[in-house]
């Protein structure tokens, strides 16, 4: 009885990761990303990027169009920054910087760097992301030249956490959890003004894709930097 068991749930189990995987398949990210549907779900980080665009294909306006892992110049500068997720609607072009964190978070937008409270009472230090939001979106105002107005900050923390004092003042800057991406969104549809038409996006788009599509040896010159600069 106990092996039959075992075989039953062994069964279930490699049914459920057949349609997940099926699913996968057919999602928006994999669309763009061609990522491994294995490389994503054991990957904290992708799997994030993933559950986050899985949303937005499901309640966003019909007419956006998605775009993962954009690698824009800033300002002034050689360097590239990256842009986890953004979609464009007729309600502007939404900037989002996943962070799939558990605990307790901790901050403010004048801060530096943010805490994460963890249940064992340890406390690590992470950059601010509405600051590291900040640096994309005054990359991608200048690539596209957009009005500030119709551009919109977004920092989607995982569901595992919580956003336990967490300030925020600025218009077009919001810090959510995924659980409330969905409310996110249709409040926007309902009320935000609207900034594109569809062929605004469209265009919008075509530009923003050659971004998606930067050599290996891009990307990891860009690593590079990265770990360089914050020395991790």
């Amino acid at each position: 009885m106990g092996k039959l068991f075992l075989f039953i749930i062994f069964i279930l189990i490699v049914i459920s990761f057949y349609f997940m995987k099926k699913n996968y398949r057919k999602s928006v990210y994999y669309k763009l990303t061609k990522n491994n549907f294995f490389a994503v779900k054991l990957n904290k980080g992708r799997n994030g990027e993933y559950l986050t665009s899985k949303i937005i294909e499901k309640h966003a306006l019909q007419s956006h169009k998605q775009l993962l892992n954009v690698y824009v110049p800033k300002r002034n500068s050689d360097e590239l920054t990256e842009i986890d997720l953004l979609y464009i609607d007729r309600t502007g072009l939404y900037v989002i910087e996943s962070k799939n964190y558990s605990g307790w978070i901790f901050g403010n937008e004048t801060q530096q760097q943010w805490t994460q409270t963890m249940p064992n009472k340890k406390k690590y230090k992470f950059f601010n992301p509405i600051r590291q939001n900040a640096t994309h979106i005054r990359a991608i105002q200048d690539f596209l030249e957009l009005p500030k107005e119709a551009i919109h900050s977004i920092i989607v923390f995982s569901e595992r956490c919580t956003l336990k004092k967490v300030i925020v003042t600025s218009q077009n800057v919001h810090v959510i959890k995924r659980e409330d991406l969905r409310r996110f969104i249709q409040t926007q549809k309902q009320t935000a003004t609207q900034f594109f038409s569809q062929d605004d996006i469209q265009t919008i788009y075509n530009k923003l894709v050659p971004q998606m599509q930067v050599s290996n040896e891009v990307k990891k010159q860009h690593i590079q930097t990265i770990q360089q600069k914050y020395r991790k």
